[in-house]
């Protein structure tokens, strides 16, 4: 019987996760899947809704209403929400802010790990996000946790040419990365954390195909 394969990455904001899963899953031919899009395109749609974040029962509406949806187009993963490919405007100063927030409340972390399940049950993935080995796929064939120090995180976030940053926002940068750390890791549900089992996998002074090498060798032990 043919078993599919689940590769689950966790990790910080900015250590790595989305260009090593996106690189590993296409050579390895397997769907990827960047989970923390989800989260960023629910806080999209909500402030596109002109919803305050702390108007909980309209919020859980908005995301129990929303269609999520990936598609492949040319090897490259798109998301699609209530039809519209919200992919390329995802990733801003004011959704880097706001997402944690979203990202803590339960009624929308159970629909958006429903969709992630559905997505990984029939095919072989490439997950990453911040609760994939604990949460959404703990029974995944490998579980890479990425690190990093801030210091680099920010740097790289810093030099990710489709945010459109200046120089003189590293320190808003690296502040910003030390909250969504501290909210991350202690939120009440789903907090990021090392799943039991992963492989941890320090980037600092790694480049990208050393990462993908190691993560490679684990996957054929």
């Amino acid at each position: 019987m043919f078993t599919k394969i689940q590769i689950a990455i966790d990790g910080p904001a900015a250590s790595g996760k989305s260009v090593v899963g996106h690189l590993l899953s296409k050579k390895l031919d397997y769907l990827f899947l960047d989970t923390g899009l989800m989260y960023r395109a629910a806080t999209k749609i909500i402030s596109d809704h002109n919803l305050l974040l702390d108007d909980l029962e309209n919020i859980k509406l908005l995301i129990k209403e929303s269609t999520f949806e990936l598609v492949d187009h040319s090897g490259h993963p798109r998301l699609l929400v209530n039809s519209k490919d919200l992919t390329d405007s995802l990733k801003t100063i004011q959704i880097d802010r706001n997402v944690s927030t979203i990202s803590k409340i339960p009624e929308v972390r159970n629909i958006l790990v429903s969709h992630q399940r559905t997505i990984a049950s029939n095919v072989n993935i490439v997950m990453v996000g911040r609760d994939i080995g604990s949460i959404v796929l703990p029974n995944a064939n490998l579980k890479i946790y990425l690190d990093a120090s801030v210091e680099v995180r920010a740097k790289r976030r810093l030099n990710d040419k489709k945010q459109n940053f200046s120089p003189n926002d590293f320190d808003i940068i690296k502040h910003d990365l030390i909250q969504r750390d501290k909210t991350d890791s202690t939120r009440e549900h789903s907090p990021l954390m090392i799943p039991k089992g992963s492989i941890v996998i320090d980037t600092s002074d790694l480049n990208i195909s050393e990462v993908i090498e190691s993560i490679l060798k684990e996957l054929k032990n």
